[in-house]
């Protein structure tokens, strides 16, 4: 039986359509309920007389009394009872409004029912569309079949009457049977010699054209290896050239920092021991670290393996990603886990026994108050880092706020005077001072420690300036 899916739709949306009015007719369902505030006069005798009681209260229902305020049942109980000092109820006039039935049932009935007369519309669809295609294949197949039909008929009623005049002329003599059989064998012979024909011209054409793709490819390896051959020598060319380029700018550089006040900074930079960069806020001391930790990447071919710093991902970001670390971490754990870490990596390297051209960077910042988390990860990083960096081949530079016990650890302070100590300054915890005095680290020409040596910083020694200066600007000693 054929289910009639035109009368089911129209069923259904006529029943969606009619939920729909029902649900706009439905009632409130949910409580109210009307309050008016009516306080009681406290103007009572035998402290006032009674009629001026009455003309108080009167006075105070008129105010307040007249005015009713509808609202949720439920709200009001709830801010009555949660209210520390409620109002009282000999005030309160309160009138229950209860909830009238509701039909919200059409509110669920009425898009049940759209749903059910889409799907019996798509499936009325989605009949006449397959009826269509049968019906439409089927037409397609009977013209196919006629025409196939035809066709052959067509043949076989030629080749009959082709045989049965041949028949007819043998038998008057028009031709004999030998002369039959023997016209039949050269249309067979021809038949037989076309084929052959067609068969080497098929095969001609293939090696021809096996020939011509040999060439192709063989010009496009030629092709390919001239164009390898030029590009090689461009590559090298650029190579040669990049790399002179390099070594200018490197030798400028260099000499600029050995030039610079007696070349202290090119001391500093080209020494292996520890730095520690202390200072208020807004002396750039973070800027600071990264601009030598740039000069020892380009100058000393030295590679920034890690840094570490709780505020890497804030302002000083761009600074930091010119260093283009192997590792870096981010927040105070992974900091306390990156100095254990090193300490091992420390003793590893250093039975390594590693080559100078193998050696590496570790930068940290915001030293001051890890110590506060873990200070025994911390007295034992530092005491490896005054001790162990140099058999290790790893340059580190350390920023901190100040260096004292607390932020180093007990027994640490004659450690510290064999590293260097550079001091920065400034006004308004803003704009650094070229200002900066080295603590400890620097010595005289005779092996002794000097202390408090006051020196400056060029203008150009910053992290950007350095950068830009092997990316196509180059410093200015002005």
């Amino acid at each position: 039986m054929k289910t009639p899916y035109a009368g089911l739709t129209v069923l259904w949306v006529t029943i969606a359509a009619a939920c729909s009015m029902l649900l706009g007719q439905s009632k409130r369902p949910y409580d109210l309920v009307a309050v008016r505030f009516c306080p009681q006069t406290a103007n009572l005798p035998p402290s006032f007389g009674k009629e001026f009681s009455q003309l108080a209260q009167q006075k105070l229902d008129k105010k307040y009394c007249r005015h009713e305020r509808k609202l949720l049942k439920e709200v009001w109980e709830q801010k009555q009872f949660e209210s520390s000092n409620p109002i009282p109820e000999s005030s309160l006039i309160i009138r229950n409004i209860p909830a009238t039935d509701s039909k919200v049932i059409w509110f669920l009935v009425a898009p049940i029912a759209s749903g059910i007369a889409y799907l019996c519309w798509a499936k009325k669809s989605e009949l006449n569309e397959e009826s269509a295609h049968y019906e439409l294949e089927g037409y397609k197949t009977q013209i196919k079949l006629i025409g196939v039909s035809v066709r052959s008929e067509r043949d076989f009623k030629a080749t009959s009457i082709n045989s049965n005049w041949d028949k007819q002329r043998v038998k008057a003599g028009f031709i004999s049977v030998d002369a039959m059989h023997l016209r039949l064998r050269r249309q067979t012979e021809i038949q037989d010699k076309t084929h052959a024909s067609t068969l080497k011209q098929f095969a001609t054409a293939d090696s021809q054209m096996d020939k011509l793709r040999a060439e192709n490819l063989r010009d496009a390896a030629k092709a390919n290896k001239e164009k390898d051959k030029i590009e090689r020598a461009k590559y090298d060319d650029f190579k040669s050239d990049t790399t002179q380029s390099n070594k200018h700018r490197v030798n400028e550089l260099v000499e600029a920092l050995k030039t610079w006040e007696d070349g202290w900074l090119w001391t500093l930079i080209n020494a292996i021991k520890p730095i520690w960069i202390v200072g208020d806020m807004g002396t750039g001391k973070t800027n600071t670290s990264v601009a030598i930790g740039l000069i020892r990447k380009y100058c000393l071919d030295i590679p920034v393996f890690r840094i570490a710093d709780r505020h890497l991902n804030g302002e000083n970001i761009d600074v930091w990603n010119l260093l283009e670390a192997t590792e870096k971490a981010d927040n105070d754990s992974a900091i306390l886990s990156v100095l254990q870490d090193t300490v091992d990596r420390r003793d590893v390297r250093i039975k390594a026994k590693l080559p100078d051209n193998q050696s590496e960077q570790f930068i940290i910042d915001e030293f001051t108050q890890l110590a506060k988390i873990d200070k025994e990860s911390v007295e034992r990083f530092v005491t490896s880092t005054f001790s162990d960096t140099r058999k290790a081949k790893e340059y580190f530079i350390g920023v901190t706020h100040n260096l004292t016990n607390a932020a180093f650890g007990d027994g640490t302070a004659e450690m510290r005077k064999g590293a260097f100590y550079l001091k920065k300054f400034t006004l308004d915890n803003r704009k650094p001072l070229p200002r900066i005095v080295i603590k400890t680290g620097l010595k005289d020409d005779q092996g002794n420690n000097l202390s408090d040596v006051e020196k400056t910083l060029p203008s150009w020694f910053r992290a950007e300036t350095i950068h830009a200066h092997f990316n196509g600007t180059p410093i200015s000693r002005a």
